[in-house]
């Protein structure tokens, strides 16, 4: 990871979106043209600021790019700013595999490095001191690219999903800044080394975090004035739940299997479609979403995505969805009322408390056949609201407050 310096080939092509160069030092960004007709409301540019349009307000959106969950809240926020405020325009900053959801959702997105996978066996996290080592290698990659590829007089802002990297090379330019986390703290240590390690870096970021503008948090966070806590942000739905089925063409009862952006989930994966298999279940089929870094077979009444940038629509438009407990796919299936079952991988601390706040534990997996059953049973739940609109003023009040837009008058 140390030799990464970026894509520097001219005009590439990455799944289908056009890379074009950029601004200092070759730097790669994404196009999501050809836009959808419902996403064009939503580009930002591509340029640097002298080709901008004049009245523009511009700024960076980085996002951790270790699976899609920052990357779908990320989305919703910038979509929710935009329709607030017209003239923000977002370049975003995203490695692989949030890039490639980003830049289907509308959005212009710089190429970065890659943030590290979690070391995972059979859905077990092994000792994660070995990803905090790669982290730190991580850490000084970004730190080089942003040094060289950044452009902080066009872009006068940075919001950031949980990437620490841009927030910590903003702080120190002085850069207005704010950043939307789940927890200010990890704890994902389980053995000695690793909680030395994690330790220590819970104590480097904590020191930061109190130089940042604004910080969104999703779960409990300190009392520091510059912390705020918001509720589950979520991307809206395209259509009705009705209109969505007819689109996706589900006649049946339609269990949505999501494994999420990092290569974690196999382990769900197997044990729901043997679940599925055994149960026998009539006029009921399955979808499944193996995500970016895993592929699946499809089998008779088993069918199978790689990688879906709308989601949150096919979760509206099931009837159960089977998930690794990440946040975000929760946050959606409780905004659409559908019944979700959430099995966390082992050790993986967030998403074990994600998944107890629900009633599961990684132990469920051994009794996927009869929760299928008991959770199909339920039919739609009320569906739960979201902090979407709280999170969206207390981002346009930082911008009013320490942004200077062309145009405009500072309150």
């Amino acid at each position: 990871m140390d030799t990464w310096r970026g894509p520097r080939a001219p005009r590439l092509r990455v799944r289908g979106h056009r890379i074009k160069p950029h601004g200092r030092g070759g730097q790669k960004c994404v196009s999501s043209v050809p836009f959808p007709p419902q996403m064009r409301a939503a580009k930002a540019f591509c340029t640097t600021g002298s080709s901008r349009a004049p009245m523009e307000t511009a700024g960076y959106f980085a996002v951790h790019s270790q699976g899609l969950g920052h990357a779908t809240r990320a989305v919703a926020l910038a979509r929710g700013l935009r329709e607030r405020r017209p003239d923000l325009s977002f370049l975003f900053l995203a490695g692989v595999p949030a890039l490639d959801l980003i830049a289907a959702s509308g959005f212009d997105v710089l190429t970065a490095p890659p943030a590290p996978d979690w070391p995972a066996t059979g859905g077990v996290l092994q000792p994660v001191w070995r990803w905090y080592a790669d982290y730190r290698k991580y850490l000084r990659v970004a730190r080089r690219f942003l040094r060289v590829e950044g452009d902080w007089n066009s872009y006068g802002f940075l919001i950031s999903d949980g990437e620490v990297a841009s927030v910590r090379e903003a702080v120190r330019r002085r850069v207005p800044t704010a950043m939307i986390l789940n927890s200010l703290r990890r704890a994902f240590a389980q053995d000695l080394p690793s909680r030395l390690t994690e330790g220590l870096g819970n104590f480097w970021f904590s020191r930061l975090a109190r130089r940042i503008d604004l910080i969104l948090a999703a779960e409990s966070a300190p009392d520091w004035p510059n912390v705020r806590r918001v509720g589950p942000i979520v991307r809206s739905f395209s259509g009705s739940r009705e209109k969505l089925r007819e689109d996706f063409v589900f006649r049946k009862k339609t269990i949505l299997v999501t494994a999420g952006g990092t290569a974690i989930g196999d382990f769900l994966l197997q044990a729901a479609v043997t679940a599925y298999r055994e149960s026998r279940l009539d006029g009921v089929s399955m979808v499944v979403v193996s995500g970016p870094k895993m592929t699946w077979k499809p089998s008779p009444g088993v069918y199978t995505y790689g990688f879906l940038p709308n989601l949150q629509d096919y979760v509206l438009a099931s009837d159960l969805v089977i998930t690794t407990a990440g946040k975000e796919t929760i946050n959606e299936a409780l905004a659409a009322g559908t019944p979700v079952i959430a099995i966390p991988p082992k050790g993986h601390m967030e998403a074990e408390r994600n998944a107890a706040a629900l009633g599961y534990r990684f132990e469920d997996v051994h009794r996927l056949k009869d929760l299928i059953s008991e959770k199909l049973a339920l039919g739609r739940l009320p569906p739960q609201p979201t902090g979407n609109a709280e999170a969206v003023q207390l981002l346009l009040d930082f911008l009013d407050a320490k942004v200077v837009s062309p145009g405009r008058q500072r309150s």
